[in-house]
């Protein structure tokens, strides 16, 4: 469980370890798809939490001079990071333990047939 009655929402390390020790095996080309959607989403992550310190340089500079367009953007920013609350930055660490973990997956052997 993370901080209060919320569940964890990422298990990078646990899937990192899966495919680390072999137990995590996925086809090359499953891996391959997995891998470039895991890696857009990442991107994507990135460019919000780049909004979201640009805007928090903004609304800094500004004070109480803001423009109303620059006013939207730091509030939709701001929304962002309470809804998200801190997930933008948890997902920068997360996903790419996800990316290397389906890297390696698609590496290991499959399972021998008993």
């Amino acid at each position: 469980m993370a901080d209060g009655p919320t569940p964890e929402r990422f298990a990078g390390d646990l899937v990192l370890g899966l495919a680390a020790k072999g137990w995590l095996v996925v086809e090359p080309e499953e891996a391959a798809r997995v891998v470039a959607e895991l890696e857009r989403t990442l991107e994507a992550v990135r460019s919000r939490a780049h909004r979201i310190e640009v805007s928090r340089r903004l609304r800094d500079a500004a004070g109480d001079d803001i423009r109303p367009d620059v006013d939207r953007l730091v509030v939709d920013a701001v929304f962002d990071g309470q809804v998200m609350s801190g997930s933008w930055e948890r997902a920068l660490v997360e996903l790419p333990k996800y990316i290397e973990a389906f890297r390696l997956a698609a590496r290991n052997p499959p399972p021998r047939e008993p």
